[in-house]
């Protein structure tokens, strides 16, 4: 039965990024009936960032009850990601970079020989499908004057894509911030069109990773 692990991280409920993981989990559902979703609110309910025992125990065996907690959260969360046939990932930009429950998530769940390869692009996750879904506030895309400020969407390309392996398809909405910034027309469309053709795609992306996914 093909497995989905989705997460969002937005710290605003309703959000843009969120908004856009539902249409997701929406075609998702409708293209695969059948198929069963593991999902985690890191803002609801945050994963801890990693401390003095969850450090330890990514050297040595967990010794104390500190180190016990920390390494079977990281266990559950590794697994979590080990039986996932596809990622779905959802996230805004807070001050040019991912939320700090998300990299939170990232350090925890992203263990040396268990998820993270040792030698980058060529571990378990290798040709799975991520879909990552973006809400930016402003224009970074490419040639835009600010695209150089983006230390989001490439920071979880590398991670997800050149690291992990994974085959990552960003999804980006921009422009969130105009509809509570200005009354102009003109600027408003962008935003109304950014979220409308985003919307388009990440519907597309679900049609498209659902129906190419066949559990072995």
């Amino acid at each position: 039965m093909t497995h989905l692990l989705h997460i969002d991280s937005s710290s605003s409920v309703p959000s843009v990024s969120r908004h856009l993981a539902t249409r997701f989990r929406e075609a998702w559902d409708e293209s695969r009936p059948d198929a069963t979703v593991t999902y985690r609110d890191l803002a609801a309910e945050p994963v801890p960032h990693i401390d003095t025992d969850g450090i330890f125990t990514l050297a040595a065996e967990p010794q104390t009850d500190g180190q016990r907690a920390a390494a079977a959260l990281q266990s559950e969360l590794t697994e979590e990601i080990l039986e996932a046939d596809a990622l779905l990932l959802s996230a805004p930009m807070y001050n040019w970079t991912i939320p700090s429950n998300l990299k939170a998530w990232l350090d925890q769940a992203l263990i040396l020989g268990r998820t993270l390869p040792y030698v980058p692009g060529a571990g378990p996750l290798t040709g799975r499908p991520a879909t990552v879904v973006l809400a930016y506030g402003g224009d970074y895309g490419a040639g835009s004057p600010n695209c150089d400020m983006d230390h989001c969407g490439p920071y979880l390309r590398t991670v997800l894509g050149k690291v992990l392996g994974y085959q990552v398809e960003l999804i980006i909405a921009s422009h969130t911030v105009l509809p509570y910034t200005t009354d102009d027309v003109g600027e408003l469309e962008k935003a109304v069109t950014s979220q409308r053709e985003a919307e388009a795609a990440v519907r597309e992306r679900a049609r498209s990773v659902a129906s190419g996914l066949v559990r072995a």
